[in-house]
């Protein structure tokens, strides 16, 4: 009877075994799916970081070339950080094609102002 209940735990201890490796092989596989997914969102991001500052730059040189202050704009459009959303509001209700460039000039230029100084280095070398 010793060898039997023995052979019992040997089997249960082996059933438990092979369900971990198992799981274990899942996690290892679902991390590297997780690794690739980042990679090709964080590649995406650095093309679209790219091409918002290719934009920046062409409605900066655009904006010099008509004589707007660029900077002036989006200041007026863009609402405060306080988030009371105020200029966004009156830019929407405008009407006509000068309202609606410069609304778009202000989206662009808000998207990329946390890398200001890149960008500003964009628009030099297109000038």
């Amino acid at each position: 009877m010793g060898f039997g209940d023995t052979a019992k735990k040997i089997q249960r201890v082996t059933d438990i075994a092979e369900k971990l490796y198992e799981r274990l092989n899942q996690v290892i596989e679902q991390v590297q799916d997780l690794k690739e997914r980042v990679e090709s969102t964080s590649d995406q991001l650095d093309s679209m970081d790219r091409e918002l500052a290719e934009q920046r730059a062409i409605v900066e040189a655009l904006a010099e070339q008509q004589g707007v202050d660029a900077e002036a704009v989006v200041a007026e459009q863009l609402p405060d950080p306080d988030g009371d959303g105020q200029p966004a509001e009156t830019a929407a209700e405008g009407s006509g094609d000068e309202t609606a460039s410069n609304t778009g000039s202000a989206a662009a230029d808000a998207a990329s102002s946390g890398d200001a100084t890149g960008s500003g280095d964009s628009a030099a070398t297109n000038d």
